[in-house]
């Protein structure tokens, strides 16, 4: 028990780390993109590359939102509740975000397939043709780059959401939910 809390705290800690770098990048690249334009003189590449930052951005962050239960919530009825009702409540909702997280990884999964790559000898276009799978060769319209750099926040997030969720849930079982904690 304690290794997945001390887990999905250390998680925690490098998805802050990785988030300063993001709005820092994405704050950089707007500058970039405005001082360009400024000059007349167009990065179309900017715009494409601070889109997809910022998409891992969102991931990232909702995961640490997860991890610190900050994630958006109406306390309307955990607000006119009991203690123990409201930990139960805190509980039902953490098992929905663990299903949530485990079908998310289940679906990655299936989007990346990853036994057939291999049975492809990791042939990119064969197992294109077996599959009509085409995530492994999208390349970025003006970046030039694999989008699945890009895509591989999906599987990470479903990994690190199902450790927070876990740990949230290990948390709401094993005692009462922190004082000013929402479910």
């Amino acid at each position: 028990m304690t290794v997945l809390l001390k887990t999905s705290d250390w998680i925690a800690k490098i998805e802050a780390a990785i988030l300063k770098l993001l709005v820092a990048a994405v704050l950089l690249l707007m500058i970039l993109n405005v001082t360009s334009r400024a000059v007349n003189w167009s990065l179309y590449w900017v715009d494409e590359l601070a889109i997809n930052l910022m998409v891992v951005f969102a991931f990232v962050g909702s995961s640490l939102m997860f991890a610190q239960r900050r994630n958006f919530s109406v306390t309307l009825l955990t607000d006119a509740v009991s203690k123990t009702m409201r930990r139960r409540l805190s509980i039902a909702v953490q098992c929905v975000n663990l299903g949530f997280a485990l079908f998310l990884a289940y679906a990655s999964w299936v989007w990346f397939d990853p036994l057939t790559l291999a049975r492809s000898g990791f042939d990119l276009q064969t197992f294109f043709e077996s599959t009509f799978n085409s995530v492994y060769q999208e390349v970025t319209n003006t970046i030039g780059v694999r989008r699945l750099w890009f895509f591989l926040i999906m599987p990470v997030f479903a990994i690190t959401l199902t450790i927070h969720s876990a740990a949230c849930l290990l948390r709401d079982l094993h005692g009462p939910p922190e004082k000013g904690v929402r479910p």
